[in-house]
């Protein structure tokens, strides 16, 4: 074999060599095949993913289309009667502690106004329109025993939250008329009402009767309306039992209760508290725990009135302290004000302890003191550590709640403005520029700010309370000319009421208002003169003119005033007929 390799001059390894080059071949081609099935590989995970993730944002965006975020609980804390130095964050000697934390812990709002006294404030806040568009104007309370309501034409914010899904709650005071069962709290948008309807009551008894009243009897008023499993309304609960229970304690226990079932039963759904509080309304009476609170002070009226304070800061703290609990604090809406500024005298001429300093007058007349409140915002989409400078106004909070809530209001106009950019300290926020602090035809009393002007049209306050009352000192026995011992105010008032209805029409222009007493305009610069201390209506015709001309196109949109205090009171609605209680009394 080697003879003929030689001949032929072939290698003698030719085939091995052969078989070589064929497996160096192969293994390139299944390498070269090994690097495209790999590059095909990964372009189909690459293709894989990228579907994936297309797949997961549509289903995000569909998921987020069909279950928007869940919106905030709501606590809403209404005081009755606050004097604006009467809070720690006012640098007063009063202790709110836990007030004074939220406050602190939120946005405070340093010109906010509430209406001059409390029926009209309620409508203002549910409505969002001004009450001397629903009849509701000047300051005269609902009194027992008389017809006359919040219209039924409007669709207070309660009902509009129920239709969003919230469960809505309200404990304490109404004020807004019962006299049938259209009218109260479970069929204004509450599922549950624990409380009184009229305005004020002994903190024990639950009694309403005296200038709270129209008739010569008085009544007891303490219920818990609801509606049942089975969407039925219950309204002849009255809480007999619980005549001598501070309203304090009632109300405590009551919110801690419906924190704990929301809880247990309705932990999908957010909760709207309503705490409508009586504190520190007259009669001043705090409940025995707190009546040794507050030592230093020496000056009795102010002491209790402190403790009566006290009372409603420490039922906040339990509260809260609930919804902590549960986890459902972090994503609550905390909202406080006052339902109007505080009130110097009781019905019986004996001095409250309130203060409104420095603001001048209090309660029930036109003058800062009456109106501009404390009040705040903290919680759930509230920057913290913040103070609002510019105005708000009671009538803000619905177009507000609507939408940072979300809820529809339809073609509803109001006479508030949405402020939730402003109350996030937003920059972009468009400020308010003016408002109505009321327009009172029986009176004849008006007035209005615009940024930081200030109209006052007619008497600014019926019964004279004209000055700036400082927290009561260990020597005063009371207010240095608090206004008229409240016999001859009551008087005053039911002068002009005969006037008015002697006059047989309704004034609805300033000139009107003023008749022969064209002097009676005041201008103030809240700027420089917050107080109230100087007129400059002389030094500023052009905003004289400017301003009245605002208030003159708003009183187009005036109505009747329905509260003119009318005596007797309706037979029908006397306690007596109701087993001593105050009871809807028409169908």
């Amino acid at each position: 074999m080697s003879e003929i390799r030689k001949r032929v001059n072939l290698p003698a390894s030719s085939s091995s060599s052969s078989t070589d080059q064929s497996t160096a071949v192969e293994v390139k081609e299944k390498e070269k095949s090994t690097k495209y099935f790999t590059k095909f590989v990964f372009l189909v995970i690459v293709v894989f993913l990228l579907v994936l993730l297309a797949v997961g944002v549509l289903c995000w965006h569909l998921l987020d289309k069909r279950t928007p975020p869940k919106p905030p609980h709501v606590l809403m804390l209404i005081a009755d009667d606050l004097g604006w130095a009467d809070v720690g964050w006012h640098s007063s000697d009063i202790s709110t502690p836990t007030l004074t934390s939220l406050a602190r812990s939120g946005v405070i709002l340093k010109h906010f106004y509430s209406q001059p006294i409390c029926t009209a404030s309620r409508a203002a806040l549910l409505t969002g329109r001004y009450p001397f568009k629903l009849g509701l104007q000047g300051s005269r309370p609902f009194l027992a025993g008389r017809i006359g309501s919040l219209p039924l034409s409007e669709e207070l914010f309660p009902q509009l939250m129920q239709k969003k899904g919230y469960r809505t709650h309200m404990v304490g005071k109404w004020h807004l008329g019962f006299e049938s069962k259209a009218y109260t709290p479970i069929h204004r948008g509450f599922h549950s009402f624990t409380g009184f309807y009229n305005g004020m009551q002994d903190y024990l008894t639950h009694t309403t009767s005296g200038l709270d009243t129209v008739m010569d009897v008085g009544g007891y008023d303490m219920r818990r309306d609801l509606w049942d499993a089975q969407g039925r309304s219950s309204m002849d609960n009255i809480l007999w039992s619980l005549n001598g229970t501070h309203s304090n304690v009632i109300f405590n226990e009551e919110a801690i209760e419906i924190i704990n079932a929301h809880n247990t039963h309705h932990t999908e759904d957010p909760l709207f508290l309503c705490m409508s509080y009586p504190n520190p309304h007259s009669p001043i009476q705090p409940p025995a725990e707190f009546q040794s609170n507050n030592p230093q002070m020496h000056n009795q009226a102010r002491r209790d009135y402190a403790n009566l304070v006290y009372a409603l800061d420490n039922s906040v703290s339990k509260i809260t302290s609930a919804l902590k609990e549960h986890d459902m604090f972090d994503d609550t809406l905390v909202i406080f004000f006052s339902d109007n500024g505080g009130s110097l005298m009781t019905q019986d001429d004996a001095p409250t302890g309130s203060s409104n300093y420095p603001l001048k007058g209090d309660k029930a007349g036109l003058w800062e003191g009456g109106n501009r409140v404390p009040a705040f915002l903290s919680g759930k989409g509230i920057p913290k550590g913040q103070v609002m400078d510019t105005i708000a106004h009671v009538t803000d909070f619905y177009p507000t709640l609507a939408n940072l809530l979300g809820l529809d209001v339809g073609v509803r106009t109001f006479d508030g403005m949405d402020l939730s950019k402003n109350f996030q300290m937003d920059n972009r926020a468009v400020q308010k520029k003016y408002f109505i602090y009321d327009i009172d035809p029986v009176y004849r009393q008006a007035a209005i700010r615009y940024e930081n002007w200030k109209l006052i049209v007619g008497t600014p306050a019926v019964h004279q309370a004209n000055g700036r009352y400082p927290p009561l000192e260990e020597a005063d026995s009371t207010y240095s000319n608090p206004g008229l011992p409240m016999k001859e105010y009551v008087d005053a008032a039911f002068g002009l009421l005969n006037q008015y209805k002697a006059a047989g029409k309704m004034c609805q222009t300033v000139e009107c208002f003023l008749g022969d007493d064209a002097d009676q305009i005041l201008l103030f610069d809240l700027s420089v003169d917050e107080f109230e201390f100087h007129n400059v209506a002389d030094r500023h015709p052009d905003i004289v003119s400017q301003l009245t001309s605002i208030l003159d196109r708003e009183m187009e949109g005036m109505v009747e005033p329905v509260n003119l205090l009318q005596m007797p009171g309706e037979a029908a609605a006397n306690p007596n007929n109701f087993n001593g209680a105050w009871m809807p009394w028409l169908p």
